[in-house]
């Protein structure tokens, strides 16, 4: 079948969630499907993006953002104008009318009004994570410029909603939550995954260093600064009062000045690093003690496809189906936290019982190219399954 699919940023490098989702599902999906790529230049240029896409891409073709007019200024929510183009919504309306394509994919909430509301083909919405919600925590105690901003972000989910029956998510959580707003629409869910080939354990496999903790994640992005400040501020030192050797190692880029400052207290920022399964596999324990989120973590499923013992809050594992004591451990708490990382830093072999069975469960349903095939089967049931109306 023949594919448009849109996304909003460009999917290279691979430097962050977003990115490693959508350039994993459209490699994988173009063996099953011709994708015509359209995507919005990065301010300041990606250097071998092209050349990366290039061979999954039936087509491919970048455009520039542009100013939206005064009065979406005012009535749209900050993402959708800071990703505005006139220039893409063209040619998405060209495509459409030109019968090129049998199927729209809008790889993110902000692009929802950039098909014509009047259309001869189905669309499918991609939420990497419920953007609502996620803007709705984050929000929380600001003042009110953020509060309407959240406002015309709500305004734009219940747009999509309307204009759009076909909505792609990364949890059955977030699939409950969207249904429950806006009533009986079709949603499919496809989870984050890894690439066999970058996470599969070495051969033969390195010691695992029993004073090494690992936090991984761009150290930019706000759940992961907060987690790793309160990780390191009251979880840290409750496990130092029994293991006075532990360290963490902190990895992933663009680290805030608060995050460089944890430096002081006995913590490795490591920033961005060449690449990360050497710090995964050499890791006691991956410690994920998020309190804000959204969709999959993609760095859960990457630490568990190398068997690596895992603690995460509820939260930073939902969307996964991992289960408490058997795949990896679950704790909310600051002191269930520590206890539960020591445990694992204690016992060794009970640390690799869990993370082998943590592997054996992410490499049977989270592998890139089964999820793709889930991804193709679903656009395949939208557009030939004559169930769609043009608009809603």
């Amino acid at each position: 079948m023949k594919v448009l699919f849109v996304c909003p940023f460009v999917p290279w490098p691979l430097s962050t969630g977003g990115k490693v989702r959508t350039f994993n599902l459209i490699k994988q999906a173009s063996a099953h499907a011709q994708l015509h790529v359209r995507v919005l230049y990065e301010p300041g240029g990606t250097p071998g993006a092209e050349e990366a896409l290039a061979p999954y891409c039936e087509t491919l073709t970048f455009f520039r953002r542009t100013p939206p007019g005064r009065s979406a200024r005012l009535l749209r929510p900050k993402l959708e104008r800071w990703f505005h183009s006139s220039e893409l919504s063209a040619e998405i309306e060209a495509a459409i009318e030109g019968g090129t394509v049998q199927l729209v994919h809008l790889d993110e909430l902000l692009l929802a009004r950039t098909v014509p509301d009047e259309r001869r083909i189905p669309v499918v919405q991609h939420h990497h994570k419920l953007d609502t919600v996620f803007y709705d925590t984050v929000s929380s105690g600001e003042g009110f410029e953020r509060h309407f901003d959240l406002w015309k972000l709500r305004r734009l989910e219940a747009e999509s909603a309307r204009r759009y029956r076909h909505h792609l998510l990364c949890s059955q959580e977030e699939a409950r939550i969207l249904r429950r707003r806006h009533g009986a629409l079709d949603v499919a869910v496809v989870p984050s995954g890894f690439d066999p080939a970058l996470f599969s354990p070495s051969d033969p496999r390195p010691a695992r260093d029993a004073r090494r903790l690992l936090f991984l994640g761009s150290m930019d992005y706000r759940p992961n600064v907060e987690g790793v400040l309160r990780f390191a501020r009251s979880v840290l030192p409750r496990i130092r009062a029994e293991r006075p050797d532990v360290v963490l190692d902190v990895v992933g880029r663009a680290p805030t000045p608060e995050v460089r400052a944890l430096a002081s207290q006995g913590v490795r920022v490591l920033g961005e690093v060449p690449e990360v399964r050497s710090h995964l596999e050499g890791a006691a324990a991956f410690v994920v003690p998020l309190s804000i989120g959204g969709g999959t973590r993609l760095k859960i499923v990457e630490a568990l496809a190398l068997g690596t013992p895992t603690v995460s809050t509820t939260i930073g594992a939902e969307g996964l189906g991992l289960v408490h004591g058997e795949h990896l451990l679950l704790a909310d708490e600051e002191e269930a936290f520590a206890r539960a990382t020591l445990e694992l830093v204690g016992d060794p072999e009970r640390a690799a019982r869990l993370g082998a069975r943590g592997q054996a469960f992410v490499h049977e349903r989270y592998r890139w190219s089964a999820l793709a095939q889930d991804l193709v089967d679903y656009w395949e049931r939208v557009a030939f399954s004559g169930a769609s109306s043009p608009s809603r």
